[in-house]
């Protein structure tokens, strides 16, 4: 599997030279994923982190006979649930293939050996929970204060793609809103 993409990813924010690239080659595997398929099942232990090559995900939780939607992740970005990862805990929520999915993925132990040995991966990893913490509280802000029809006025601004890409139920979910409630927002746009 092609790895261009993930180092492209990394240079985006450090500068890492090729001897920390080249130590953590064999360290991530390929791993692909039928559409459907779960990368993550809600009560398991997170064993890998993955970075997506191509498709997307979608992160629930399952609650009874109702799924709500936590997030998507889409091409050259991670997916896993980095607090069980880390804790080694079971996981709070699912992530689920939403087209066939290509990843490279890796586990904990390498993770901590990578950070351990490369500044540089120690340096991408804090940037990446930096980025994380601040996507958190962005979206706290978006659900306690904004409308519905706010919520999608910024979903289009900043994730059109997803528009056409993801199916309305789950789109309605991640917004906090029934499908209807979105049909409606969107007939008016």
């Amino acid at each position: 599997m092609n790895t261009d993409s993930l180092r492209a990813v990394l240079s985006q924010s450090v500068n890492m030279d090729d001897e920390a690239w080249d130590a953590s080659l064999h360290l991530f595997k390929p791993k692909t994923l039928n559409k459907k398929e779960h990368f993550l099942k809600q009560g398991e232990t997170c064993k890998h982190i993955g970075f997506i090559v191509s498709g997307y995900v979608r992160l629930y939780y399952d609650i009874g006979d109702t799924e709500i939607t936590k997030d998507f992740n889409t091409e050259h970005t991670f997916c896993g649930s980095y607090a069980s990862f880390i804790s080694e805990k079971p996981s709070h929520f699912n992530v689920v293939a939403m087209e066939p999915l290509e990843l490279l993925i890796i586990n904990r132990n390498n993770l901590i050996l990578l950070t351990e040995q490369y500044m540089a991966w120690q340096k991408f990893l804090r940037i990446a929970m930096e980025r994380m913490f601040i996507t958190k509280e962005n979206r706290e802000a978006f659900f306690l204060t904004t409308t519905p029809e706010e919520r999608y006025s910024i979903l289009l601004s900043e994730t059109p793609e997803w528009v056409n890409r993801i199916p309305l139920k789950y789109l309605a979910s991640y917004l906090g809103m029934t499908a209807e409630t979105l049909s409606r927002i969107r007939a008016k746009k």
